[in-house]
């Protein structure tokens, strides 16, 4: 996923969030437990009454944060000063060039507010990073809505500029346009107090599920029956003789997958779907008014026509149409594959009638183990977690034609002990610096995202991101740190993102800079990335056996790569759920809306698994907030990212050949153009569903 800023830099949204493969997410229901069910952690009681305290001071690292943080607000606070008190005629060098210099420094302030507030150990510098992501965000719209600026932007001459300062011009007046800027004087006030209470909600909304880590409890270690041994050793009993399993990533996906108490399963399930149930439907309710009656007050019939348009999907019905047309492709392959399913289920209980979705992933391990001999707890034994890091370096810097050197930790300034740096360098020279900051820990972001922290701008600043996970920790384990395969894959997804932003950092106007396209093509890349790790040529550079050392045998990774596309139809349409959850919550009157009840009728709909109560997938669904109305985007990337791949059928995807020319074309691009005209460079034509419709019926 690649984690999104407020729109005055990028193309007018909000905030985003990915990575990889998405665990399915229906909803279930808790019958009364069994004598022998999981002990669930209690609810948290309500707080008790007491009388308001005075606020603590703030300490002194809190306040170099925030020195730190609001640098760069203050300097373009400085910088738009100096282009409004301009005189005489308005040029690119004292108009254009000093707001370039204004949206660096207020992208610096928001980035390293963004990114600090999902993941620095101290929960007071958390907050404290939301307090400068706040004052940004206010800027920001004042910035959007402010007439003189958008007046003397407006002013200047670009009729003998080149063709990428044309294209800044025109997207940033049009981007003003849309944020209101031509309203009157009480529309324009609304459209900013609007802007500022949703930053705030979606603060809260991702705070809410980023806190709320939550876990059962097992008696004893017999009651993990089908866990593989390292997993088993990682979770010894307390002190009382109980064993905990949380809902981060390392725990949940092993569990979900191989263990075989179908109460726990079921347990944990209930647990991961629940988190942020207690505040943030009625969270969700207010975000869904406000961009409703932004929407309105800019004269688009709800917030999903709106949030569309500067997109490549254009419009909400052409959204709904691209989720319906996926959708009936996939249906007869979703059908097969449940039906699948189900047979295996009766192998263990006769009267079974229908699959919980908590029993999903684990039937489809069953089925692929006894239909196509891949056993994932085998499987996971040849990717240790540095083996793969290192392979992932090691493909990048062949296919890209980089290196990456380590910085220490003082130097790069890491936030937690567990995070490295690299610096990249293209030809012995430093064009960017990257973060990697791999394995869960209290308080932090809960799924994978690659965050911004700084965007390059040629003759300024280079590119600096950094990747945010949830893998098995190697410290932290007592033995190897084995990946799930899947887990394999979000790595490679999330690091596409992360060389886009490298590697397309180099553009004059920040606005173009790195993963600046089309917000519905910007996982097109990271998508495509993953195939390099399904393939045997990529993957036995770094996929070796934990304990022999054998490379991963040629004819697995066949087998792993014929078992992947069983449950591909249930997961496309699995996709399309979420997709439309994220469309009708934008297209429907937010004061009818039922949550709960869309979400069943959706859910209905468009997946063979039924909806059972118990959960309220919505409250942690983290997108809704991100990509608002536009999670199509992952499938709309999907089609592009298949046809993407075209190129390498010959030489593989090794070929320097053919990757040098997706650098130069694609990534290296930014947003200097838009993103059907990159596709169009790159494969010589215009993009089409073709390889995606073959995907899907093979």
């Amino acid at each position: 996923m690649k984690k999104y800023r407020s729109s005055w830099l990028l193309s007018g949204a909000l905030l985003a969030a990915c990575g990889g493969k998405t665990p399915s997410a229906p909803l279930i229901t808790q019958p009364a437990p069994a004598p022998d069910a999981p002990v669930i952690q209690p609810a948290e009681k309500e707080p008790p009454v007491t009388k308001p305290t005075e606020p603590k001071p703030p300490n002194p690292a809190q306040v170099a944060f925030a020195t730190k943080c609001n640098a760069g607000l203050e300097t373009a606070k400085g910088l738009l000063g100096t282009i409004l008190t301009t005189t005489g005629p308005r040029t690119i060098a004292n108009t254009l060039d000093v707001y370039n210099q204004l949206l660096t420094n207020l992208g610096n302030s928001s980035a390293l507010a963004g990114l600090m507030s999902e993941v620095h150990p101290d929960e007071a510098i958390r907050d404290t990073a939301r307090d400068c992501e706040q004052a940004v965000s206010q800027f920001a719209t004042d910035l959007q809505l402010n007439r003189e600026l958008f007046a003397a932007i407006k002013a200047v001459d670009v009729s003998k500029a080149d063709a990428v300062t044309k294209r800044f011009v025109e997207q940033t007046l049009r981007d003003y346009r849309r944020s209101g800027v031509d309203r009157d004087d009480a529309q324009r006030a609304r459209l900013k107090a609007i802007d500022d209470e949703m930053t705030r909600q979606g603060q809260q909304f991702s705070k809410n599920i980023a806190e709320d880590t939550r876990s059962i409890e097992v008696s004893s270690a017999t009651e993990l029956a089908g866990m593989p041994a390292d997993f088993i050793a990682a979770h010894p009993p307390d002190a009382n003789g109980k064993i905990h399993i949380t809902t981060d990533y390392p725990d949940y996906n092993p569990f979900m997958t191989y263990a075989q108490n179908d109460a726990l399963r079921k347990a944990l399930y209930i647990q991961f779907r629940s988190r942020g149930d207690k505040q943030n439907e009625k969270i969700l309710q207010t975000i869904l008014e406000l961009r409703a009656e932004k929407a309105r007050i800019l004269g688009y019939k709800n917030w999903a026509d709106y949030i569309t348009e500067d997109k490549m999907i254009r419009t909400g019905k052409a959204a709904s149409d691209f989720i319906t047309k996926i959708w009936k492709l996939a249906e007869p392959r979703a059908k097969h594959d449940y039906d699948e399913l189900l047979k295996q289920l009766k192998t263990h209980d006769a009267k079974a009638t229908a699959v919980g979705d908590w029993q999903k992933i684990w039937l489809e391990e069953e089925v692929k183990k006894a239909k196509y001999q891949v056993d994932g707890s085998e499987v996971r034994n040849y990717f240790v977690y540095q083996s793969v890091l290192a392979g992932l370096l090691e493909i990048t810097s062949t296919i890209y034609g980089i290196t990456y050197q380590v910085v220490d930790g003082k130097t790069a300034d890491v936030w937690h002990p567990s995070v490295v740096a690299y610096d990249v360098l293209r030809e012995g020279k430093k064009i960017g610096r990257i973060y990697l900051d791999m394995h869960p820990r209290d308080g932090k972001y809960k799924h994978a995202a690659q965050f911004t922290l700084r965007d390059g701008v040629a003759g300024a600043q280079l590119p600096e991101g950094a990747l945010v996970c949830n893998f098995p920790d190697p410290q932290a384990s007592s033995g190897p740190a084995l990946m799930e395969h899947d887990d394999v894959v979000t790595m490679f997804h999330e690091f596409g993102h992360l060389m886009h932003h490298i590697l397309g950092g180099n553009q004059h106007w920040v606005r173009h800079t790195g993963v600046a396209t089309e917000w519905d093509f910007v996982e097109a890349p990271s998508q495509m990335f993953e195939e390099w790790a399904w393939q045997y040529p990529t993957l036995s550079r770094f996929a070796k056996h934990v304990t022999t050392g054998a490379v991963i045998p040629k004819e697995l990774v066949a087998k792993m790569q014929r078992a992947d596309k069983f449950g591909l139809g249930s997961a496309v349409a699995q996709q399309m759920f979420y997709a439309s959850i994220s469309l009708e919550f934008h297209q429907a009157d937010p004061s009818k809306l039922q949550q709960l009840d869309t979400i069943k009728a959706l859910q209905k709909k468009l997946t063979p698994y039924a909806y059972v109560d118990g959960t309220k997938f919505h409250a942690s669904f983290g997108h809704l907030v991100g990509y608002s109305a536009m999670y199509y985007t992952y499938m709309w990337s999907k089609v592009i990212a298949k046809d993407l791949l075209s190129p390498f059928a010959k030489g593989g995807l090794m070929d320097t050949k053919v990757t040098a020319a997706y650098r130069d074309k694609i990534l290296a691009a930014g947003g200097t153009k838009d993103a059907a005209v990159l596709v169009k460079d790159f494969l010589g034509r215009d993009y089409n569903f073709k390889a995606f419709e073959k995907y899907l019926s093979e």
